[in-house]
């Protein structure tokens, strides 16, 4: 696994080293853990970066763009959000990965600027509102009866999206330590912007 991204010349120009990619790796898979989530069993359909400045956020695109194609590049909240695709997928928990979700900042400060956070598919069920969705999700977990995580949900408000998207985020209520997340959604997030 290690092999097949650290050959990967997206981590030579990166703002964030190989390093860093793989101790992302590793914190995601404790909360993971934590969670009782076995991530083989689901896709990870794309991974995401938090920067600070606009300047960084701009570094960050310019080396991106090196190596793929803007899919989308969207208001949500209130803020832009880029989506790019790779040409040659990162290697991410087995899985091969061909999404970054590229935020630019807004009003919020993160302690760690780098990678943040991954989000998988839990599909809706036939018929499956927002609402069932997340509590069927809530139920099969127990995400919430864990005094060691935190949980978010949250439905973004994104211009010309026709598909539901909620989303359930969670990270450990200690941050110190971990300050990743997980996110989970109902659709893989090319699906979300082929019906904009």
């Amino acid at each position: 696994m290690q092999k097949f991204n650290q050959i990967h010349s997206l981590f030579e120009h990166l703002p964030a080293n190989y390093g860093e990619f793989s101790d992302f790796e590793q914190k995601i898979a404790t909360l993971a853990q934590e969670m009782k989530v076995d991530l083989s069993l689901y896709e990870i359909d794309h991974l995401s970066i938090r920067v600070n400045t606009e300047d960084k956020a701009k570094s960050w695109l310019t080396t991106l763009l090196n190596y793929g194609k803007i899919l989308s590049n969207n208001l949500v909240n209130g803020r832009a959000i880029y989506l790019i695709e790779l040409e040659q997928p990162l290697l991410f928990m087995g899985q091969r990965v061909f999404i970054i979700e590229l935020p630019f900042p807004k009003n919020k400060h993160y302690p760690v600027e780098s990678w943040e956070h991954i989000e998988f598919v839990i599909p809706f069920l036939p018929n499956e509102s927002s609402i069932e969705w997340v509590e069927r999700v809530q139920q099969q977990f127990l995400w919430n009866q864990s005094g060691n995580l935190t949980i978010k949900v949250d439905e973004p408000k994104v211009d010309g999206e026709q598909l539901p998207n909620p989303s359930i985020a969670v990270s450990f209520a200690d941050k110190s330590q971990n300050h990743v997340c997980i996110k989970v959604h109902p659709f893989n997030i090319k699906n979300i912007i082929k019906v904009s």
